[in-house]
């Protein structure tokens, strides 16, 4: 139980909220430490593997067919909204969705606090979008007083909460999916340690980047390239961030300049959206500097990967989408996203033990 209100909650630094979420919602990519990012890769692969079988598959669509989620998206999403949902699907989850604010009694004037109180009523899991950054944390507050609780490993639990994007600042599960794309990727060269990873485009707004950043300080030696124009370059507290955790990083100037070093470049795309103008006649064009050209592929090691978290727009030239070559690893990165998602809801119901257990029956 929290015991603290919530303006003085909202008030802590992310630092001081994980320590209260601990482990019970997810929110910030830095609640996540080496071991539980490593666990939830092989759990990950875990749950690929049971599921390949008939008998596999149906096994893990009983183990959580009790429980309802609620996917709560009042930002525009595809891949995040379609993962989660089939993610829940494979462990037998029934499935709500809200995806217009508009058609909400938030239309009326209700407040996002008691929105959520309401959903916590008919479900045993919200995951959430907004733009408000405060959002999946005024949720997780909520939970923790709510009547409702889950049973999970022997000890009642605040009902999940899991951001799917917060604001600017947060995207924490898709750091998670990067994380397993980047280890299945750098696998035959020693997974992430070690390794200078590239990442480009719109830093400053791009909550990807920003929270694939804060798990960099789980690994060893790895040196960070921000390649960005300056009015997009990376902002000044994750730069903290790296300076107090001792995450090596330079700006570039652009693609080229650091390429041929680098073990993987995660691409993204300028966040007009932020600027009130959409993919028309608004769209802002990524810079040549910031362009990743068909002809770079040349230039890339044989083992680093080219990843985006889509949506992608001019960013990378179109051709390099249909190229046989195993270093383009975008499209595969989609799919790890909805396994990290099955692993990471299994884990929070307690359920990947029986995951594991009985894929260890099976080979």
């Amino acid at each position: 139980m929290i015991d603290i209100s919530i303006s003085e909650f909202l008030s802590l630094p992310e630092s001081e909220k994980i320590t209260h979420i601990k482990g019970q919602a997810v929110l910030y990519a830095q609640q996540f430490d080496r071991e539980q990012l490593d666990y939830l890769c092989e759990l990950s692969d875990a749950c690929r593997k049971l599921r390949k079988s008939k008998d596999g598959a149906d096994f893990m669509a009983t183990l959580l067919s009790d429980k309802t989620a609620l996917n709560f998206f009042v930002q525009p999403s595809s891949r995040t909204f379609l993962s989660f949902n089939m993610a829940q699907s494979i462990l037998g989850m029934r499935r709500m969705s809200l995806r217009d604010a508009k058609i909400s009694s938030i239309s009326k004037g209700e407040t996002l606090a008691d929105s959520i109180r309401t959903f916590l009523s008919y479900v045993d899991m919200i995951i959430m979008r907004h733009s408000d950054a405060d959002a999946g944390a005024l949720a997780y507050w909520i939970a923790a007083k709510s009547h409702r609780s889950e049973l999970v490993n022997g000890k009642k639990v605040p009902l999940p909460i899991i951001s799917g994007g917060s604001g600017t600042k947060q995207h924490p599960t898709q750091s998670l999916l990067d994380i397993y794309t980047l280890e299945k990727s750098l696998e035959e060269v020693g997974g992430i340690d070690g390794k200078k990873i590239m990442l480009v485009g719109d830093l400053k707004r791009g909550r990807t980047v920003r929270s694939l950043s804060y798990l960099m300080k789980n690994y060893k030696d790895v040196e960070l390239y921000f390649a960005a124009p300056e009015v997009y370059q990376m902002e000044e507290d994750i730069l903290q961030f790296c300076d107090d955790n001792g995450i090596k990083y330079k700006k570039i100037d652009s693609i080229k300049e650091g390429l041929e070093e680098v073990d993987a470049v995660y691409m993204t795309r300028i966040q007009d959206e932020w600027d009130g103008l959409g993919a028309g006649a608004g769209h802002v064009k990524a810079s040549d500097a910031f362009t990743f050209k068909k002809e770079y592929l040349d230039l890339m090691k044989p083992h680093c990967c080219l990843m985006h978290p889509l949506p992608k727009r001019d960013e990378i030239d179109v051709e390099l989408d249909y190229i046989d070559d195993k270093r383009i690893v975008y499209w595969r990165q989609e799919r790890n996203g909805m396994w990290m998602r099955v692993a990471l809801i299994a884990k929070l119901f307690g359920v990947d033990k029986d995951i594991i257990a009985r894929l260890a029956e099976t080979e």
